[in-house]
């Protein structure tokens, strides 16, 4: 029982003893606030990049693109570990008014199924099937129906950052000129580029910003004509690249593997034919090393917090040294009176050892308490300091996402809270270690 009381009176009466209280508030809530948001910045880019890229990735770098995809896409959709595959034209236009942009052919019912695109969406996200169709194409003539061309925006190419006004669908008008390549790479047709003017029927918000910024995204089989890769050369239709979704059952290691195995059966079966030579050099990639670019500045800024947060815990450490260090040099008499009416040595290490406990006890349990606060409302923070100060604390073109992630990993909060309390046990160990063998006549002694 002394042994609560002396470190209960201690921890009162000793305003040394709120310095360290402090220092441990101040960095459990700074660790737990600081890995909590790179925790959720890495969980969250990772979510995101898959859902906007599908499972797996077949393509080329080159813009040429491969030839032979539908005969790929049937054989795909033939497989037992695949749920749907779509295929994509990627190249790159002139924007009248708004510089270079790449431009995405999609065929909108396959990429939906591949990918979350419709969520992503703002007139269609609730619709049963997104459209590229401009609306007012219904009350035009026949005649005109072709020249209405739809497209969706990237969310950051429709506005800045600083808010906007929505056109409405086929309010807007897009100016795109393209460069089509031949299966050989060099430029078709007359070789000074294919303009059309696309028609704004919705914008897209991955939550990505280098793609929300920089995507333009219009029909499949309109971009693959301009692109001059609709075969009418005389060579096989060609496409960028095609997504696949696996079953639910099927892990990504596992599922890159078969359709590996699946695409060396197709290649050696086209060796020969036109274009074939398109077919030697497609990658096959999950999307975590498709987007790696991506993800990897993510995972390399949490690991680097880790390291350099496990440095300042050893701060913590010394300070609970040096204050129980100095609680020992002051208390010294106190402890000769207690161990000269019985108490133990293990007894008195036990004093000093419950006393770091209970500092890391007190430290942690109001620093996550504080962390998990500021966690849980770091977007409506930023936007005080914002309105305020006209200060950002998160700028989305950095971090590739657009909002703070605000969820806290509770089992990580606890951890955080255990290593503290342990690091204070640890500072108080040699302060204890001392005092317990101190002898009750060298304490008693009056010079």
């Amino acid at each position: 029982m002394y042994k609560l009381l002396l470190i209960w009176r201690y921890f009162l009466k000793k305003r040394v003893a709120y310095i360290a209280v402090l220092a441990v508030l101040l960095l459990v809530m700074l660790v737990l606030v600081v890995l909590s948001i790179m925790s959720g910045l890495l969980e969250d880019t990772r979510q995101r990049n898959h859902r906007w890229t599908g499972d797996l990735v077949v393509g080329r770098d080159s813009l040429v693109g491969f030839a032979y995809y539908d005969e790929w896409i049937a054989a795909l959709q033939n497989h037992p570990q695949v749920e749907a595959a779509a295929p994509v034209i990627k190249t790159f236009g002139l924007i009248q008014g708004g510089g270079a942009r790449q431009l995405m052919g999609i065929d909108m019912e396959s990429w939906c199924r591949v990918t979350h695109f419709q969520q992503t969406l703002f007139y269609q996200k609730n619709d049963r099937l997104p459209s590229l169709a401009v609306p007012a194409a219904d009350s035009l003539p026949p005649d005109s129906q072709p020249e209405l061309r739809g497209c969706i925006l990237g969310y950051y190419m429709l506005a800045g950052q600083q808010g906007f006004l929505r056109p409405g669908p086929a309010a807007a008008k897009l100016s795109v000129t393209v460069f089509g390549l031949n299966s050989r790479g060099q430029l078709a047709g007359s070789g000074i580029g294919e303009q059309q003017f696309f028609w704004y029927v919705d914008d897209s918000e991955s939550g990505l910003v280098d793609i929300d910024s920089s995507v333009l995204y219009v029909d499949f089989h309109r971009l693959q004509k301009l692109c001059y890769m609709n075969g009418l050369d005389g060579q096989p239709k060609r496409a960028s690249e095609v997504r696949i979704k696996l079953k639910e059952n099927v892990s990504l290691a596992a599922g890159k593997t078969a359709i590996a195995g699946l695409w060396q059966q197709f290649a050696k079966q086209y060796q020969g034919k036109p274009s074939s030579h398109l077919l030697a050099d497609v990658r096959i990639e999950t999307w975590k090393e498709y987007r790696r670019s991506r993800i990897a500045p993510a995972e390399k800024e949490k690991s680097l917090m880790i390291v350099i947060f496990a440095m300042i815990g050893f701060v913590a450490v010394f300070i609970i040294f040096a204050i129980f260090y100095m609680i020992v040099t002051e208390k010294i008499k106190d402890l000769g009176i207690v161990k000269s009416v019985g108490g133990s040595r293990l007894g008195i290490s036990q004093i000093f050892l419950g006393y770091g406990a209970l500092v890391g006890l007190v430290g942690a349990v109001i620093g996550t308490i504080l962390g998990i606060l500021i966690v849980t409302h770091s977007n409506e923070i930023e936007g005080l300091l914002n309105a305020w100060f006209g200060f950002r604390l998160w700028d989305p073109e950095v971090y590739a996402i657009s909002r703070i992630p605000d969820a806290v990993d509770y089992g990580q909060a606890a951890v955080i809270g255990l290593v503290a309390i342990l690091a204070c046990i640890l500072g108080a160990s040699l302060p204890a270690r001392r005092a317990a063998k101190l002898e009750v006549v060298e304490t008693l002694r009056v010079d």
